[in-house]
């Protein structure tokens, strides 16, 4: 049978004459390197489908059904994915900027060098999602819940993130400059080397992280929980700690001065 792939107006962007199914016929154009971008895919079955390369920028995917499905070096810039199931989804060296991931689904997915520059992942489920060397900067991540996920060497400067679940990340050696993660849970999560200048976690739960050799200049701490965390070699220099949790935490060898109202950087710490 023949199945049309429509753009959002209504015009036929490909016709496959003989798939049995929409997988099928994406995949047939895909082949054919056919420009997919404004599809109309919106609640599609998609699972498992064969999208390395797709064109499909602009591209409508509202609450598709993409888990497993392999969309490495998709360009998918401006397209919406809002409510898209992509668990186990490989989407490495995939082109995302600017688009829409709101309330998604993509627990375990692989984003590794995947460019997601102004993507709105807000509210998100992407526990245990590798960005590896992504591109996140300004992204939107409030409300995500992202326990295990793993961040290393990730631009997120600017990134919106009020309130997100990272609890046990891996945030080792990202770039967190100007970062809003005001009362987001970082409990427990690796946060070594990262630069987190400038960045708001006021009230945010940083119990038992890791901040070791990180660039805390500057970064806003009021209200945050700070208890049994590791901030050994940091430099403070400027932080504000005015009403934070520090009890337990391990200051060893930090350096700067944190800001008016900051609590002494020697004992009763361990």
């Amino acid at each position: 049978m023949s199945i049309e792939i429509r753009h959002r107006d209504g015009r036929v962007l490909y016709l496959a004459e003989e798939a049995n199914d929409l997988c099928a016929a994406l995949g047939e154009a895909v082949e054919e390197e056919v420009d997919l971008a404004g599809a109309q895919l919106e609640n599609a079955d998609l699972r498992r489908a064969e999208l390395r390369g797709a064109r499909l920028t602009g591209a409508s995917l509202a609450r598709a059904q993409l888990g497993r499905a392999d969309l490495e070096e998709a360009e998918l810039t401006n397209a919406d994915l809002t409510g898209a199931e992509l668990d186990g989804a490989n989407l490495e060296h995939a082109q995302l900027e600017r688009a829409l991931l709101v309330d998604a689904h993509a627990r375990g997915a692989n984003f590794e060098d995947a460019r997601l520059e102004g993507a709105d992942l807000s509210g998100a489920l992407i526990e245990g999602a590798n960005f590896e060397h992504a591109e996140l900067r300004s992204a939107r991540l409030e409300r995500a819940r992202g326990g295990r996920a793993n961040f290393e060497d990730v631009d997120l400067r600017g990134v919106q993130a009020a309130q997100a679940t990272l609890a046990r990340a891996n945030l080792e050696k990202a770039d967190l400059r100007e970062a809003k993660l005001a009362a987001a849970d970082l409990s427990g999560a690796n946060l070594e080397r990262t630069d987190l200048r400038d960045a708001d976690l006021s009230g945010a739960d940083l119990s038992g992280c890791n901040l070791e050799r990180s660039d805390l200049r500057r970064a806003n701490f009021s209200e945050a929980r700070l208890s049994e965390a590791n901030l050994e070699r940091c430099d403070l220099e400027g932080a504000r700690l005015d009403g934070a949790r520090l009890d337990g935490a391990n200051l060893d060898h930090v350096r700067g001065r944190p800001g008016a109202g900051a609590p002494p950087t020697s004992g009763p710490y361990r």
